[in-house]
């Protein structure tokens, strides 16, 4: 904004505006209206010159559109910035390499608003306080003044308009969904009521409107409701209503409430004069207890932040010397200054077990704790960044970055002011320091003083004398580390004289002189060795064992796996390492080391001897492989045949019932299998090498973690073919394929895809040289190459048929079908979908089905048979209603939609409404496309 100006306010859920000073700005033209419409909806991000034209012309470019673009752009800055001089530069809407970026202020815009006040309410509702939430939605939803980016006119804007208005209804049902849950039913009667005549085919309105008029008393209402309900959705779509609308419906004719179970609502007293609590992220790790001979440091960073608005500081020094612990005392003592909240993430940059944390995974994590749904979190780091941005943009938060090794990937994790950030790291990251002005703050060891007062404190003992701690302080060299490590030894141990533990450390001395352990690492390895000998026999064992584990952190079940001892033995151990200062707990059940304390474990695995060392390791390698064979098996998406057959099973595992439960084991665990892949894969265990890349692919799948797939499986396949073991050649090659497609690296995809074709034939497998046939036809076919995709379908027919493989056969039908669909050869089409039409039902394979009939839609469609077309779509939304599978259903109403638009009648948009919500919940990239066909019909109907 220009300097004196007053602040603009910008207005998209309702007409078109920009507000200053309570005086709207004339925004000139259509055309330049819809130009600001675009930067608007990037807000803070640059928008290329082309993506304006294209969002605006479309189709229709003129020659002149460039000069147009300009044109607009410098009215638009006139309009923003009356005051700025003819020749200075524009400060709110700047040109950045081909296109332009225009500047919002945080809560500027009214829709920025919206999101913040819908997030705010998600975590009072969390928090139980649902009252409050209803206050914030009601708030929120009166932002909309009327339909969204009124007066804008063009396809871009249409489907804008379109997402926008989907947003407000799904807010509204929240909204009355809070309402019922606080006993507000006969109040949203009418409301509902009206929901529902304007948009009948949304179900959830339906089951609200029932449940509103059982709590008004209206239970015959209610049922007539149902009917209605029921009416609609069958003459509108072809189908009955879903589970939750039938369970409400039972529920009222049953005499019994239709509200969920819920857990007890906190309403907050009227007369309470304060706001309701609000949940907000608390992610800061616990604090040392007490941080002794830090006092100068601490001031230091007390000054800047009241010097500074939102200060960067940097927390430097050595291993060992207490950064960490500095940051989070410090943290946890002003917290109160950031009533927003804190986050926490440990970016594991000296962790020598596991490569640091990616930017994109910091940015998701902390997202999540922002309240984003995991469906709602964008793809790319960019947009993650700006979503972080305008989540923190107006709020008071400190963030926690430790153990960071280098500064490049730390930008898109800085919020800006008011917010404050901590970083700790052992380089001075001068990057840091140049880019945001990052305030220094290093570290050394304690002064002796401070040192004899730690080990004092810690040891919590009077019958240590002075001189005795003063001793043992020299030799931990003022090392925080060693210090705390040497006094829980002391404190754990009642009798244990300080002259006997500066014994023992002396002698330890002598023998680390000889490892070359640098760094204050052998002042720390004679007291983790001091620490060591008071453990009993087993964790003592086990200490040395889990120096074998290659991942990051630790359960009890991994433990007793690797130590082949009970669960419960794994578990003391644990605990007793944590009272003993060598590991700490992180997450609940999950127990991380020091990074030194990790250097230490794994040289004391190197001491064990060979085959002690070989049998731990298998151990840990079978847990994991056979956990990840139990979790992938629950996924819900098809999996091959291997057989996974661990040679030592272990004795317990997680409790895993469900898909939901094994993302979660997969989620909690991704970083150790990946680590547990790349140690059997460096190490020659072979047939772990491909058979945990075997089980996680399913999974890195779902999570569209393509890059990590690609490159285990590449590591997989190379183990496969030292094995010689052509079974697991193809599968790796086969998954190769996979993954390069994916990345679409279509080239690559169709030489790995060959290979798997390659050992099929050598092996004389005849289901396998199918699968790699068509997989081979579905790749030359995206290469545009039709007549190879052709011949190999007809290859992968005939080949299926002399195995016998039905479902193989019916497959290949199929996609030779869609290859003359998409060449436009539609009657040679046809006979190729019916014939896998009819071997899909003959093996049961519904979903194939579905998408058959609606591939037999098109076709028909196409030729002029819109009955035909009709008819099909309509039984490819039946077969696909009893295949419960929510993305083919998605599929036939699209086509539905389609063959209606076709006939002029009525009933398309209403299809593709329900598609576009379909495809919504599921998180599809095919919403996008709908909701272009949505606003073009409706472009049509309003012209």
């Amino acid at each position: 904004m220009t300097h004196g100006e007053e602040p603009l306010r910008f207005e998209v859920l309702g007409l078109l505006r920009v507000v200053r000073a309570g005086h709207e700005v004339d925004l000139g033209a259509a055309k330049q209206r819809a130009v600001l419409a675009v930067l608007l909806l990037a807000r803070n991000t640059p928008v290329s010159r082309g993506q304006i034209i294209e969002a605006v012309w479309g189709d229709n470019v003129p020659s002149s559109a460039v000069n147009l673009v300009q044109t607009y752009v410098a009215g638009l800055r006139r309009a923003l910035e009356p005051s700025r001089a003819r020749r200075a530069p524009a400060e709110l809407l700047t040109s950045v390499g081909d296109g332009y970026l225009l500047r919002v202020e945080p809560g500027a815009l009214d829709l920025d608003v919206f999101e913040r006040q819908v997030l705010l309410a998600n975590r009072m509702r969390a928090a139980g306080d649902l009252a409050g939430a209803a206050v914030e939605l009601d708030d929120a939803l009166a932002l909309f003044r009327a339909e969204p980016l009124g007066g804008v006119s063009g396809l871009f804007c249409d489907v804008e308009r379109g997402r926008l208005v989907e947003r407000r209804l799904a807010v509204l049902e929240e909204r009355a969904e809070l309402g019922l849950a606080i006993g507000q039913g006969p109040e949203l009667v009418s409301q509902l009521t009206s929901m529902v005549v304007e948009h009948p085919l949304r179900e959830r309105g339906h089951g609200l409107l029932m449940r509103a008029l059982v709590q008004a008393g209206r239970q015959a209402e209610a049922l007539a409701a149902y009917r209605e309900a029921r009416r609609v959705l069958i003459d509108e779509l072809g189908v009955e209503p879903g589970p939750e609308l039938r369970r409400v419906h039972q529920a009222v004719l049953a005499g019994d409430s239709p509200e969920p179970e819920r857990a007890p609502v906190r309403v907050p007293p009227q007369a309470a004069p304060e706001p309701a609590p609000v949940t907000i992220p608390a992610q800061l790790p616990r604090a040392p207890v007490s941080l002794i001979g830090r006092d100068g440091e601490l001031a230091a960073m007390d000054h800047l932040l009241g010097a500074h608005d939102g200060p960067v500081m940097l927390i430097t020094g050595p291993a060992g010397v207490g950064k960490t612990a500095l940051a989070l005392h410090w943290s946890h003592r002003v917290r109160e200054e950031f009533p927003d909240g804190q986050l926490y993430v440990d970016v594991h940059g000296y962790d020598p077990n596991r490569e640091p944390l990616e930017i994109g995974e910091v940015l998701n994590r902390f997202l999540r704790a922002l309240g984003v749904p995991a469906g709602d979190t964008p793809v790319s780091v960019d947009e993650r960044s700006a979503l972080l941005r305008t989540l923190l943009a107006d709020r008071r938060m400190l963030v926690m970055l430790d153990n960071v090794r280098g500064s490049a990937d730390l930008l898109p994790l800085l919020p800006g002011a008011p917010s404050c950030v901590v970083v700790t790291s052992r380089r001075r990251l001068v990057g840091l320091v140049a880019q945001v002005e990052a305030k220094l703050i290093e570290l050394d060891m304690l002064d002796p003083e401070a040192a004899v007062d730690v080990l004092g404190r810690i040891a919590g003992r009077s019958d240590i004398e002075a001189d005795a701690l003063r001793e043992l302080a020299e030799l931990c060299d003022g090392l925080p580390l060693a210090l705390r490590i040497a006094a829980a030894r002391l404190a754990v141990s009642p009798r244990l004289r300080v002259a006997e533990l500066v014994e023992e450390l002396q002698d330890e001395h002598g023998r680390l002189a000889a490892l070359g352990l640098e760094d204050g690492e052998g002042t720390v390895r004679a007291a983790l060795d001091a620490s060591r000998r008071a453990l009993p026999p087993v964790p003592s064992r086990l200490l040395a064992i889990i120096g074998l584990h290659p991942g990051a952190d630790l359960s009890a079940h991994v433990v007793a796996a690797m130590g082949d001892v009970p669960l419960v033995e794994a578990q003391r151990a644990l605990d007793a390492f944590t009272a003993a200062n060598l590991l700490s707990v992180g997450e609940p059940g999950r127990h991380v080391a020091h990074d030194m304390v990790r250097v230490y474990t794994k040289t004391l695995a190197g001491e064990l001897s060979e085959p002690e060392r070989r049998a731990a390791t298998g151990r840990m390698l079978d847990y994991y492989l056979h956990c990840a064979d139990l979790a992938d098996g629950l996924l819900p998406i098809n999996r091959g045949s291997v057989l996974i057959t661990p040679e030592h099973r272990p004795a317990h595992v997680p409790t895993l019932t469900g898909a939901a439960d094994a993302m979660a084991w997969f989620d909690t665990e991704r970083a150790n299998l990946i680590a547990a892949t790349e140690h059997a894969s460096l190490f020659g265990w072979h047939v772990h090498a491909w058979q945990l890349p075997y089980t996680l692919s399913r999974y890195l799948w779902l999570r569209t973690e393509r890059e990590t797939s690609l490159r285990i499986t590449e590591a997989a396949l190379q183990a496969a073919i030292a094995l010689n073991d052509d079974d697991a050649r193809f599968v790796m090659q086969f998954n190769l394929g996979v993954a390069l497609l994916q990345l679409e690296r279509y080239d690559e995809a169709l030489s790995a895809q060959r290979g798997a074709l390659e050992v099929a034939r050598r092996k004389g497998d005849v289901h396998q040289q199918a699968r790699a046939l068509t997989t081979i036809a579905g790749t030359l076919q995206d290469l545009g190459r039709a007549s190879e995709a052709e011949a190999h379908y007809r290859e992968a027919m005939e080949i299926s048929r002399i195995a016998g493989s039905k479902w193989a056969e019916a497959n290949a039908h199929h996609h030779l079908g869609l290859l003359y669909l998409t060449t436009q050869r539609f009657d040679d089409a046809m006979p190729w979908l019916r014939v896998a039409l009819r071997m899909y039902h003959e093996v049961g394979e519904q979903c194939g089905e579905a998408a058959c009939h609606v591939d037999i839609s098109t076709a028909l469609l196409e030729t002029g048979d819109t009955e035909g077309a009709l008819s099909s779509a309509r039984v490819a939304l039946a077969v696909a209603c009893d295949a419960v599978s929510p993305y083919h259903q998605a599929l036939a109403h699209d086509r539905l939609a389609a063959v209606f638009d076709k006939l002029g009648a009525a009933g398309a948009a209403a299809h593709w409404q329900r598609a576009l919500a379909l495809f919504t919940e599921l998180g599809a990239q095919e919403a996008d496309g709908i909701r272009a066909r949505l606003a073009r019909a409706r472009a049509v109907t309003v012209g």
